[in-house]
């Protein structure tokens, strides 16, 4: 990343440079006022009135326009327009002070943090943001002291025109709390701004669905965190690496052979049954032979008379045979 580039001198240098612009403005619009205001002892009453509605030694410049702030860890196509990285957190003036206000309630810290008394700002970060900086080995300062660009100076109330202008006690006073409430417009746009730039600079770095998260930890570990190593990261910022669970080898077992399917059963053939004579029929008496010769006769005569109808249509049937031959060698002949 580029932003991961920056040098912490240069941040230094650029940002006591805005904060002597400021400084110094603020210094100059004093000092011209002091010396309106002797200059003005011999003005009128009105004017002598409306400048002492006010302590002008005591007025604290309002903000008048504040300008557009970004992130300098996300690269740009063209930075043309934009001021060089300062550190957003070492610009101790308004509005830098309210844009790191909203800086700080963005995404990228925690809402309800426990500060590390050694590095206070260290265990505010925001869980998955915190693990991604440990797998790029990046410094935490780069979330807690953020560079931030402006495209602008920071614009503030002209005091000294007014006073110039010999306005009316009035109209002074109410040009007076019309840049009072425009201050504090201002620095409440300037707090929403910076928890915008936060939560654009939480977007960038996670990506869409914490590809960027999971990218880093592919990079480092050469392989996708699974659930648990993602839950860790996601849930308490940190990268750890799960016990990897071997698999349960058993011995194999030896093949069961196969029994060979049992053959159907044969039923034994009429030769080699076993023949079992049949029980012998208990010796009857003298009165259950007669009925025996009795049933004797009646199958005989039954038997020959079935046979009676057959005998006629068998002669008949031979004599035509015998003729049909007799027939067919009388025509071979002839």
């Amino acid at each position: 990343m580029q932003a991961l580039e920056l040098r912490d001198n240069a941040l230094q240098w650029e940002t006591e440079r805005q904060n002597r612009l400021l400084q110094s403005a603020a210094e100059q619009r004093k000092k011209q006022t002091r010396l309106e205001a002797v200059q003005r002892q011999q003005a009128p009453e009105v004017k002598s009135e409306a400048a002492a509605s006010i302590r002008l030694d005591e007025w604290v410049d309002k903000v008048n326009a504040i300008p557009d702030i970004r992130s300098a860890l996300i690269p740009l196509d063209d930075a043309e327009g934009w001021s060089k990285p300062f550190s957003l957190a070492k610009a101790d003036l308004e509005p830098w002070l309210s844009y790191f206000k909203g800086y700080r309630q963005s995404r990228l810290f925690l809402a309800h943090a426990v500060h590390d008394a050694a590095n206070p700002d260290a265990a505010s970060i925001d869980y998955p943001v915190r693990a991604l900086l440990e797998l790029r080995r990046a410094d935490a300062r780069i979330i807690t002291e953020p560079p931030v660009q402006i495209n602008g100076q920071v614009d503030y109330f002209d005091t000294e025109a007014v006073l110039a202008a010999g306005h009316e006690a009035s109209e002074f006073r109410a040009l007076l709390r019309g840049a009072i409430l425009n201050h504090d417009k201002q620095l409440k746009l300037a707090e929403e701004k910076g928890r915008e730039m936060g939560d654009a600079l939480h977007e960038a770095l996670m990506g869409e669905g914490h590809a960027n998260l999971i990218g880093a930890w592919e990079k480092v570990f050469k392989r996708k965190p699974n659930i648990d190593e993602l839950h860790q990261m996601l849930t308490s910022g940190r990268v750890r690496v799960s016990a990897e669970k071997k698999p349960i080898i058993t011995e194999p077992r030896a093949p069961v052979p196969e029994m060979p399917a049992a053959a159907p059963a044969l039923r034994p053939s009429p030769e080699k049954r076993a023949i079992i004579p049949p029980p012998e029929p208990p010796l009857a008496s003298a009165p259950a032979a007669e009925d025996d010769e009795e049933e004797a006769v009646v199958t005989l005569s039954t038997f020959a008379k079935k046979e009676a109808p057959a005998r006629k249509f068998l002669w008949p049937a031979i004599h035509a045979a015998v003729g049909c031959a007799a027939l067919a060698a009388y025509i071979f002949v002839f």
